[in-house]
């Protein structure tokens, strides 16, 4: 499982663990907290139990589809599109 390394609300670095970590990873000091995570990176933001990517431009990255998936992965707008092209 991957862990967010949390320290005041900043995600600090990303470890693997087996099982939720007890003590600071080796080479942290106190006030760094493990929250299990596993699609986050570091730099993010943690609050009210929730991540969020401070950085735009990979907000945009990851979050955005292309028309060509997205019509593809739903065969009524391919349809519609195929109806709109002729074939």
């Amino acid at each position: 499982m991957k862990y967010a390394i949390i320290k005041d609300g900043i995600v600090v670095n990303v470890i693997e663990y087996g099982e939720q970590p007890t003590i600071p990873p080796a080479g942290f000091q106190e006030g760094h907290i493990a929250v299990q995570a596993d699609n986050i990176s570091i730099g993010w933001t943690y609050a009210n139990g929730q991540f969020t990517n401070t950085d735009p431009q990979e907000q945009i990255q990851t979050n955005s589809i292309s028309l060509t998936d997205m019509i593809l992965a739903n065969p009524t707008e391919l349809a519609k599109l195929k109806q709109a092209l002729g074939i």
